[in-house]
């Protein structure tokens, strides 16, 4: 039995193939070459945007396709969510933000008159932004500027309103509430649990 053993390890050392030798890797690397340690594994990268996209992203991504398809000349890069604030102080809403791309894009334009007031435009078209403009910048109707006086003037009121609506408001007796959860909560006595 032995001597069978002997000779199947003699066959199989004999059907290995010889050992190629290895050239030794060059002493020094060249001088613009870099080498990497891979005994330790890279860092994984992080992608830019992580996870599903939100309400805004998806309402910025409507109104920018509305615009496109409306022929607006409004930039994709100035759509925060469906809102989106122009260079020359005009802000335009894509209304509704929900709204499917097959549907007429219509959109809000508020824009700054000479005089300080806004004026607010419903939009198909370029033409009719346009037009808007247009108008807006020929207003001639002088606008009272708000000042810090009529800021005040307007809060003043509004609290004088709230003091005469708070007067004319009955007060709520508690007493009857609290008397009656107190006698409840004598009467009751606490149970003890089951024992299984």
């Amino acid at each position: 039995m032995a001597t069978r053993t002997r000779k199947t390890t003699a066959k199989k050392t004999a059907a290995r193939k010889p050992a190629t030798k290895r050239t030794p890797l060059p002493a020094a690397a060249p001088a613009n070459a870099t080498t990497v340690d891979l005994r330790h594994p890279l860092p994984v990268r992080r992608r830019a945007i992580v996870g599903p996209m939100g309400a805004t992203e998806q309402a910025a991504i409507r109104a920018a396709l509305a615009a496109a398809s409306a022929r607006l000349p409004i930039p994709v890069s100035a759509w925060h969510g469906p809102t989106a604030h122009l260079h020359d102080g005009t802000v335009l809403t894509h209304t509704p933000a929900h709204a499917t791309t097959d549907q007429q894009p219509t959109f809000h334009a508020a824009i700054r008159c000479p005089h300080g007031a806004v004026h607010a435009y419903t939009i198909h078209t370029t033409q009719e932004l346009d037009r808007a403009r247009q108008l807006t910048a020929g207003c001639n109707q002088r606008t009272e500027p708000i000042t810090p006086d009529v800021v005040v003037r307007a809060l003043g009121d509004a609290l004088t309103r709230a003091r005469a609506a708070a007067a004319d408001t009955q007060p709520l007796d508690t007493t009857e509430i609290h008397a009656g959860l107190t006698t409840r909560a004598d009467q009751e006595t606490p149970k003890e649990h089951p024992e299984p």
